[in-house]
């Protein structure tokens, strides 16, 4: 039987690291009459490792970052050309066509808003491709090498504090250079390292079934260390008086995986949100919303480059395709149809806010706390357009929509996320 487990448990270990060692390629690539070139798609690292071979035996061999994985196609990162100052190539490693597609740029615009100009494209056709890679193995198994690396932190951790002794009475307060256990009057347990009464490194567990492995500081998350919360949520990095701050990454059960900096337990500074329908944003955060220069990239793969203030794109930005060329920005071509729709109609813009916070599995769930704000929401909603609508009469609802405001990713240790929710809308009175 411990010969069977033995085998299955080499097998799983063998066929989930083989996964993205797993070699997809794009080999014989006519590049040119004199040239040839190899790409070999390296998951592991997340690079493309190319060879460029000449007629005369000539070899060039290079790796070049992988920005997109998309399920017929790999982008690369944008990787400045020896033509000039602002030029810029980046190829696309395409399945269908089974060819390679550089593109040439010319870096263009201010500071706080470069632009790419598209000034050339060339097309090279392979002999050989393997390309029936799946793109969400790949997230999975990237998923997994993350969790990987927190559980040999913690093995680490565990194997540094095997070698100190046990502190010896029951007063805390009292010990020093030892390990121990202590269960604080709140509740929560503290494991690990201790140090003129207090704990520096080792493991929290929180009322409810969070828990907190790294450094402390008076009995909170300090410096480096690991939080998973009681609904699944993980957070790894950076920790400043018990809040997430600096350099971390943070990922949501619901899919949402956040890479970047935070401050006081939010989204802050420059960062990567993905979000669970394959959606990416990458630019500046303030006070837990995308706030600043950013890029949004859709399912598609077409990008919106522009400034973003409070969550909202702001101004006009600048729309791509997945070939870097300039295309209309169709988001803001239906926006303003939106606001054709309402043109010469006598209309009300309501906006509520909710007095009190709501648990994310209840508002998830419409139940409880969560299910009668959220209805009396709606009522208020209605009040709101029969007294702005009052000298008329009537009125119709052309848009009503309840959405997440705000967030408290921390409200206590050991509870879970909360929300302020809102409904905003517009109504015609009639």
């Amino acid at each position: 039987m411990k010969k069977i487990l033995l085998f299955f448990c080499v097998f799983y270990i063998t066929f989930s690291s083989s996964l993205l060692a797993s070699s997809y390629f794009f080999k014989a690539c006519k590049l040119s009459n004199a040239a040839d070139g190899d790409y070999i798609i390296n998951f592991n690292k997340n690079v493309i490792e190319v060879n460029l071979k000449t007629v005369d035996g000539r070899s060039q061999k290079f790796m070049d970052k992988i920005k997109l994985v998309e399920k017929d196609k790999i982008i690369s990162e944008k990787i400045k050309s020896t033509k000039g100052e602002k030029i810029y190539y980046q190829y696309f490693l395409d399945a269908k066509s089974k060819s390679v597609i550089k593109l040439e740029y010319k870096k263009e615009g201010e500071k706080d808003l470069e632009i790419f100009k598209l000034l050339g494209k060339k097309q090279s056709f392979c002999k050989d491709v393997k390309t029936n890679w799946n793109k969400r193995k790949i997230k999975e198994t990237k998923k997994n090498k993350e969790d990987e690396a927190i559980q040999k932190a913690q093995e680490k951790m565990k194997i540094e504090q095997s070698k100190i002794l046990n502190c010896q009475g029951n007063n805390p307060k009292k010990w020093t250079n030892c390990k121990g256990a202590y269960l604080a009057d709140a509740g929560h347990k503290f494991i690990g390292q201790f140090i003129k009464g207090e704990i520096i490194k080792g493991t929290a567990i929180y009322l409810g079934g969070s828990k907190y492995i790294g450094d402390f500081k008076n009995f909170e998350p300090h410096g480096i260390g690991n939080f998973v919360w009681a609904n699944g949520d993980k957070y790894f990095g950076e920790w400043k008086n018990g809040t997430s701050h600096g350099t971390g990454t943070k990922m949501w059960k619901d899919g949402r995986e956040y890479s970047g900096t935070f401050k006081n337990d939010k989204l802050d500074g420059e960062g990567t949100f993905y979000y669970p329908d394959g959606k990416k944003y990458v630019g500046s955060f303030l006070d837990g919303k995308r706030h600043g220069q950013g890029t949004f990239t859709y399912l598609d793969g077409t990008t919106y480059v522009g400034r973003f203030i409070s969550g909202k794109e702001q101004g006009i930005g600048k729309c791509f395709d997945i070939y870097g060329i300039n295309i209309p920005c169709e988001q803001k071509i239906e926006n303003k149809s939106k606001v054709q729709e309402y043109v010469g109609k006598d209309t009300r813009d309501i906006y509520i806010v909710a007095k009190k916070w709501v648990r994310i599995s209840q508002y998830e769930s419409n139940t409880k706390r969560g299910k009668k704000i959220m209805d009396k929401l709606k009522t208020d909603f209605d009040t709101k357009a029969s007294e702005l609508c009052s000298a008329k009469g009537n009125y119709k609802i052309l848009r009503k929509n309840i959405e997440v405001l705000d967030l408290d990713e921390t409200p206590a240790y050991g509870l879970e996320t909360k929300l302020k929710l809102g409904i905003n809308g517009v109504v015609e009175c009639i």
